[in-house]
C-alpha cells in the first residue's frame, strides 16, 4: 500500500495543477469578456462641461487654422481667411516639412506643410483610429502640425474629449474623462 501513496500523491498533485490551469483560463476569458462589454460607443459619450470647454478653446488656439472652427477640415479653414490668402500653398508648399525652426522659415521665406486636414465634424472622420486612445495617441504625436507634442496630456486629453463631441454629439453630464477612459471609447461602432 506504501508503493501506492507516492503515485496518488502524484496524480493528487497533477490534478490540481489542472484544476489550477482551467480556472486560470476561465478567468481570463471572463476578464476579455468583460473588458469587451466595457467599452462604450462613442455614440453614447459623456462628458464635462469643463472639460468640453477646455477642449474647445485649446481647439480655437491650435487646431482652427487648419481644421476649420466648426471642424469641417481645410475648405472650411482656408474660407476664413481674406481672398487673397486662399492659396495657402504660396507658403505652405507640400514639399516643405511637416515641422520648420525659425531659422529655416526664415531663410526660405516659407513655412511648414500643411498637408491636408481632414474634417473632424462626423463619426467617419476619426473612426479609423478603432478607439480613443488611438486617436489621443495620434494627435499628441502629430499635433498641431507646426510643433507635434507640445501640449501636456492635459490639454490634449481635453482636445480629444472636444474631437469627439465635434464628431459624436457627445451628452454633458459633468464626468471628467481620464486618459485610461479612452481605451474603453470604441470608435467603430457601426462598422
Amino acid at each position: 500500500m506504501t508503493a501506492l501513496a507516492p503515485r496518488t500523491a502524484a496524480w493528487w498533485i497533477a490534478a490540481a495543477g489542472v484544476l489550477v490551469a482551467v480556472v486560470l483560463a476561465a478567468s481570463s476569458a471572463a476578464e476579455a469578456e468583460a473588458s469587451v462589454h466595457d467599452r462604450t460607443d462613442a455614440s453614447r459619450l459623456r462628458v464635462s462641461e469643463a472639460q468640453l470647454e477646455r477642449g474647445r478653446e485649446t481647439y480655437d488656439f491650435h487646431c482652427t487654422t487648419c481644421h476649420g472652427a466648426t471642424g469641417a477640415g481645410f475648405a472650411e479653414a482656408r474660407a476664413a481667411f481674406p481672398a487673397d490668402h486662399y492659396d495657402c500653398w504660396r507658403c505652405h508648399g507640400p514639399g516643405n516639412p511637416a515641422v520648420m525652426t525659425p531659422r529655416q522659415i526664415e531663410a526660405t521665406q516659407t513655412v511648414f506643410s500643411l498637408g491636408n486636414a481632414p474634417a473632424l465634424d462626423g463619426a467617419s472622420a476619426i473612426d479609423r483610429f478603432g478607439s480613443a486612445d488611438r486617436l489621443f495617441a495620434h494627435v499628441r504625436a502629430t499635433m498641431p502640425r507646426w510643433s507635434p507634442g507640445r501640449l501636456d496630456d492635459d490639454a490634449y486629453l481635453d482636445l480629444v474629449v472636444y474631437v469627439l463631441s465635434l464628431a459624436y454629439d457627445a451628452q454633458v453630464d459633468g464626468r471628467e474623462l481620464r486618459i485610461e477612459d479612452l481605451e474603453r471609447i470604441d470608435l467603430t461602432p457601426l462598422r
